[in-house]
Formats: C-alpha cells, structure tokens, sequence
C-alpha cells in the first residue's frame, strides 16, 4: 500500500473501494494495447509496412496469443502472495515497453514476439488484475461497481480503433505503438504507485464498507463469514467447468469473428463503413448489457445471467451466418455484443460470490489462461475453413454447435457447498444474493 493511499483513506467521508474504481477503470481501458479490437487498427499498416500476407499475420497474432497463454497462469498465484498492486505495477511497467518494442518490429519474428507481449501483458495479465481489483474491494455492492467500470471498457471497444486508425493514418503505426507507451507510462503508472491498495483490511476498512454497527444490525450478512476455497476443491465442482468452457470458448469466437469482420463484410458485399458501424453497435450493446446485467448480478441469482449471456451469443452466430443484408449484421452485432456484455457482467461477480477473495488469483488465473488461448484459435479456426470452403459460414455453423450445450448448461450452474467437500462440490439450493446463509457465505 502506497503512503498516499494509507493517509488519505482516513479522511474520505466515503468508504475507499470507490476511490478504487476509478483506478480498476483506467486499468481495464490500459489493457486496449493487448485486446483485439486495437490491435486490428493496426492490420492494414503492419501488412503493407512489413511485407506480410494476411495469413502470415494471423499465424503471428495466433501463435503469440497461445504462447500468451502458458506464463499467464502464473499471474494469479504470484498476485496472491505479493499483492496487487506491486503485480499491477509490474505489468503495466512491461506493457508500456511492450509497446516501445512494438514501435520497432521488423519481421515476422519480432512481430510475433510483440504479439506475444502484448497479449500476455495486457489482454491476459492487466485485465485478470483489473478484475480481482474490484473483486477485493466490494462482495454484495460487486454487481453495481461493475456496472460502472463497464462503462469505460464498452466506450474502449467501440471508440479506441477509430482513434488508434486516425493516429495511425496522420502520424503512423510506429509513432503511435509509442504514444500508447508513454500514456501507459505518465497516465497510468502513476495512479497505480500513488493511490492503488490491495484490500479494505490494509487500511483497517471492510468489505463493501461495512461498519461495526452494520455487523450488529446483520449478523448474518456476507462479511461476517467468508468461505474462500482452494483451486483444488474448485476444480471439482461442475459448475466450474461450465463457467471456464463457458469463458473460452466465448473468447476464441469473439476474437475469431472480429479479427475478420472486415473481411467477412467486404465478402458479403459491404463497404468497409459497414464494419465500423458494426463496432460501435456491438460496443454499445455490449455497454447497456453489462451495466444491466452487473446491477442485476446484485439481485438475481447467477445462473440465470449466465445462461441468458451465453443463449444471446448463441443466437447471434445463428443470426450471422445466413445474415446478407446490413440489418441482420446489425442485429447479429446487437446480440453477440449485448450476450457479451451480460456474461463479463457475470463472471465478474461469479467468481468471487461463489468462491471467496483469498485464492481468487489462482482461480481466475486458471481460468484466464485457458479464455487466452481459446482467443488464440479462433482467428485459426475462422481462417483455415475460409481456406478449404472459400467461406466464412460453416466455421460459424462450428461456432454454434460449440457453444449451444454451453448456452443449456449455463442456465444450471449453483454455487458450492463446504459440505460437499467429499461429493461434486455443487449446491443443490440457488444462490439468491437476497438469501445469504452462513454455511454458504463464499457463494454470494
């Protein structure tokens, strides 16, 4: 915990965790350098400055992402014994000189090694410590601050392209791969080491701000017992394997569709506005969506946003693949972005409500490592069936039929039960955050 931090948390008349939400926000828009939608503002320029075929750029941008994917589930443990903050530190530090690095790449080699970075660093480790962030901060209020962070990372999708493809047109791909560095560096840097705190107790605060007087007035509440579990009893739970198959495969779809959504308008006939139209109505989307679905996440139980989020998905690639007409891309765009929304709504609280604070790095970075490398198949997946069919359609036929069983399966997941150490470890009672029960307080 910085100085700052421990002399100005006594004279705020609010609880602290506010003051941190501002700063998990700039975290998550400090993650764009790293996330697809940024780095295809950066497609057409790196094709035509370092002689590459399209081809050779996603195999770059594939085999980084996977590469991304294997240090990556180090970050949660290594965050849980030396903190957030010192770990945040740490990677936008390596980020902001990824993008140096990034600024000076001459080949296929040094691209992927960029790519590798930058997918590591950002789209994997900033934005899993971004989401524990707030994770630590707040349990019952979780569903409503992540309404608010939404904000942020939906304008990020939907504008931060148009602005990186501007820069990049008046200024070039290279001075702006440095821009990002030094914003990262001067913006970002110093709000983490003035201000960042890892946790209330540090300052001798509670979760969600909760005061000795509101411990009397609910004994039974959700601070008063917190069940954290291990990874080792996580994984032997259902509901686990659903959420994390739920998370990657939505990944590898997601990235694997917009890394080509140029592309696959241009094929149907559509000028290249069209795209861009089709990136702000799913950033949009994907806005209302997840600010919906996180203050909802505060009163209806969690299966059932995560089984709407992965059904909405569902329908959207049944939406796009016959889609011929710019309203029906639009419509697919509506969907697929809105389902997207409610599901990082979702699995931004799940985690924490079901499986408690003290091992969460260790549990999201499980998880986070297996949504990075699913990002990474994608854009293969959507490239090799263009290859043998000439189309785009049946790699999202395949899509579907990977994610329908998920979008049933969502729709039954429960939180565990610590008397269930010796069984499957799924309760059989919903998780009604209006409910809370002391044998089951790490699920709420």
């Amino acid at each position: 915990m910085s100085a700052i931090a421990s002399r100005l948390a006594p004279r705020l008349p609010f609880y602290y965790g506010y003051w941190m939400l501002p700063l998990a926000m700039a975290m998550q828009v400090g993650t764009s350098p790293g996330q697809t939608f940024a780095v295809s503002a950066f497609t057409p320029a790196l094709l035509t400055s370092l002689e590459l075929s399209e081809s050779r750029l996603a195999l770059a941008y594939m085999i980084g992402t996977l590469l991304a994917a294997v240090p990556l589930s180090t970050v949660g443990p290594i965050s849980d014994r030396i903190g957030l903050r010192w770990s945040s530190l740490g990677i936008v530090t390596a980020l902001a000189a990824t993008c140096w690095y990034a600024s000076t790449v001459q080949g296929f080699a040094t691209l992927l090694i960029a790519f590798f970075l930058l997918r590591f660093l950002g789209q994997g480790s900033l934005t899993l410590l971004s989401g524990n962030t707030t994770s630590m901060w707040f349990r019952r209020r979780i569903g409503r601050v992540s309404a608010i962070i939404s904000i942020g990372t939906s304008f990020a999708f939907a504008y931060v392209p148009g602005i990186l493809a501007g820069a990049i047109e008046n200024n070039g791909w290279r001075s702006t791969y440095q821009t990002l560095a030094w914003i990262l560096v001067i913006g970002l840097l110093p709000l983490i080491a003035l201000f960042f705190c890892n946790r209330p107790e540090d300052i001798g605060q509670r979760l969600d701000g909760w005061s000795e007087s509101d411990l009397r007035e609910d004994s039974d509440s959700v601070v008063t017992i917190e069940r954290s579990w291990a990874l080792r009893e996580v994984i032997r739970t259902k509901s686990y394997y659903v959420i994390a198959l739920t998370s990657a495969t939505w990944a590898m779809i997601g990235t694997g569709i917009v890394f080509y959504l140029f592309t696959m308008c241009a094929d149907r006939g559509f000028d290249s506005t069209t795209a861009a139209n089709l990136m702000k109505t799913f950033g949009l989307s994907m806005l209302a969506f997840q600010f919906v679905g996180s203050l909802a996440a505060d009163h209806l139980r969690l299966n059932l946003l995560l089984g709407l989020g992965a059904t909405m998905l569902t329908a959207g690639l049944v939406v796009l693949a016959p889609a011929e007409s710019a309203s029906a891309m639009h419509a697919y765009s509506f969907l697929f972005g809105g389902g997207q929304g409610v599901l990082i709504a979702t699995t931004g609280v799940v985690w924490v409500r079901y499986y408690g604070r003290e091992h969460l790095g260790s549990i999201r970075g499980a998880v986070w490592c297996a949504t990075v490398a699913g990002s990474g198949c994608g854009p293969l997946i959507m490239g090799a069936v263009k290859d043998m069919s000439g189309s785009y359609v049946p790699a999202i036929w395949i899509f579907t039929a990977l994610m329908s069983p998920l979008a049933i399966a969502a729709w039954w997941i429960r939180p565990p039960m610590p008397e269930d150490d010796s069984t499957d470890g799924d309760a059989e009672d919903d998780d009604s955050p209006n409910e809370p029960r002391l044998a089951a307080q790490a699920s709420l």
